[in-house]
């Protein structure tokens, strides 16, 4: 699935728009990087987006090859019983210079943010039921995204153009006790640098709705112990 292009006069982080989707490949999709601000807000207006319009102007100045990864995070909430580990979401960078006929796909692995300081600063609002968690790249991961962002700037001033897109995937989830009936409902919040507030990107999404009972089922199973 094509999320848009690295390289764009008005390269933006459009992830927020699409709370999430099913990939095909038992994975569910974030959708980070979409350059077609047009295509955005069709999507929106259609009704396939959970996004809050007043996040829209917000996320429409976000510019991948400016972000620092060191400090972008990820903020979940998701039922109580239901839990991520570290590796269970990562995030997707698909590259392809111009005239190539391969592209170059890399994976970055999440993981939890447990640093007191940075679930302080995600403050969304309370909800029955519900728990926060704080997501970053692995730190080791840091350095790739930062690289990739070099070679795309280099290609737009020397080319031949990098062209790429993002995405975030989350690959699994676990459920303690009895799976959930009814909707599983998330909300997802983006913090794009560190002197930034989080952003919403998506409040309340169901799940169940989005993907269908049987690849919820799929993709959500006990957790072990």
């Amino acid at each position: 699935m094509r999320l848009g292009d690295f390289d764009a006069a008005n390269v933006v982080w459009q992830a927020p728009f699409i709370a999430l989707l099913f990939s095909g490949s038992n994975m569910m999709t974030l959708q980070l990087s979409r350059f077609a601000c047009l295509s955005v807000f069709l999507l929106f207006l259609a009704g396939c987006m959970t996004v809050p319009i007043s996040s829209i102007p917000k996320l429409m100045r976000q510019d991948f090859l400016t972000m620092d990864f060191e400090h972008v995070r990820v903020g979940l909430q998701l039922p109580a019983n239901l839990s991520l580990q570290s590796g269970d979401a990562v995030m997707i960078t698909r590259s392809k210079t111009d005239g190539a006929t391969e592209e170059t796909v890399e994976t970055y692995a999440l993981v939890a943010d447990t640093d007191a300081a940075a679930l302080a600063k995600f403050r969304p609002e309370k909800r029955d039921g519900m728990l926060a968690s704080v997501w970053r790249v692995k730190p080791e991961d840091v350095g790739r995204i930062a690289e990739l962002q070099e070679r795309v700037r280099r290609s737009r001033a020397q080319g031949p153009r990098i062209r790429g897109s993002t995405a975030i995937k989350i690959v699994k989830a676990c459920f303690k006790g009895t799976f959930p009936a009814g909707p599983i409902y998330s909300s997802i919040y983006m913090k794009p640098a560190e002197n930034e507030d989080y952003i919403p990107t998506s409040l309340d999404a169901d799940l169940v709705k989005l993907f269908g009972p049987a690849a919820v089922r799929s993709l959500i199973t006990p957790c072990e112990g």
